[in-house]
C-alpha cells in the first residue's frame, strides 16, 4: 500500500465548495492515497472480515453471510452511474464510526483533514488523480447513511461525526457540484 503525502489547505479553499460537500465531509485524519483496493474475503492484519461485491445499478445485492462479527454494516459506493461497489464489515460494538467502517471496509479511501474535521478525497480510486480535495466547481464525495438498512438519508453532520448502527449502511456518491446529491442505489440490511 502507498500513501502520499499529507497535504494541509487552507479553509478558504472549502469556503467554494457547495455547503452540502461541507456537510458530507467533516472530522479528523490526514490524507492517504492507497494504492488500489484489496481482496475482499478473509482477514487481514487488523482488517475485521468483509465481504464486496462490485455490481450494476439499481440493485446492490449480497449480504454479509459469513462476514465475522456480532454486528454488521455496508458501505455502497456507487462511484459513476451503473459502478457501485459494496462491502459488508463485522464489528463487535452496537455502532461503528463511518470513517472506522470505511477503513475497516478496504476500500481504497483518500482523505484530508481540515480544521473542522476530515474530507473524504478519493474512494476507490475515484478520481483517479487530485491535486486538490475539495476543487470548487468539481465533483465530490456526497454522504449518506441509512439506520434501517432501505433508504438512504443525508446526514446533518460530517463523516468524522457520523455514527452507523448495527445493520445500518454507510453510502458515498460521486456527485457533481451543483444541486442536490442523488444518493446511490437503495441499500440492503446488513
Amino acid at each position: 500500500m502507498q500513501h502520499g503525502p499529507i497535504r494541509q489547505q487552507s479553509l478558504g479553499a472549502l469556503a467554494r465548495v457547495p455547503a452540502m460537500a461541507a456537510l458530507a465531509l467533516a472530522a479528523g485524519v490526514a490524507v492517504t492515497a492507497c494504492g488500489s483496493s484489496h481482496a475482499a474475503s478473509g482477514t487481514t492484519g487488523s482488517h475485521p472480515a468483509t465481504s464486496a461485491t462490485t455490481v450494476s445499478h439499481p440493485a446492490v445485492p449480497g449480504s454479509c453471510a459469513g462476514v465475522a462479527g456480532a454486528h454488521h454494516a455496508r458501505v455502497v459506493v456507487e462511484s459513476a452511474p451503473g459502478t457501485v461497489v459494496a462491502r459488508c464489515v463485522g464489528f463487535a460494538g452496537a455502532k461503528i464510526k463511518a470513517l472506522t467502517l470505511l477503513t475497516d471496509s478496504r476500500v481504497e479511501l483518500g482523505t484530508q483533514k481540515y480544521s473542522f474535521g476530515v474530507a473524504i478525497c478519493q474512494v476507490d480510486n475515484v478520481p483517479s488523480h487530485y491535486s486538490q480535495c475539495l476543487p470548487s466547481g468539481k465533483n465530490y464525495w456526497a454522504l449518506f447513511l441509512s439506520t434501517d438498512g432501505h433508504r438512504w438519508t443525508s446526514p446533518s453532520v460530517g463523516v468524522s461525526d457520523v455514527s452507523v448502527p448495527a445493520g445500518g449502511s454507510l453510502g458515498l456518491r460521486y456527485d457533481p457540484p451543483k444541486g442536490t446529491p442523488a444518493p446511490p442505489p437503495p441499500p440492503t440490511p446488513a
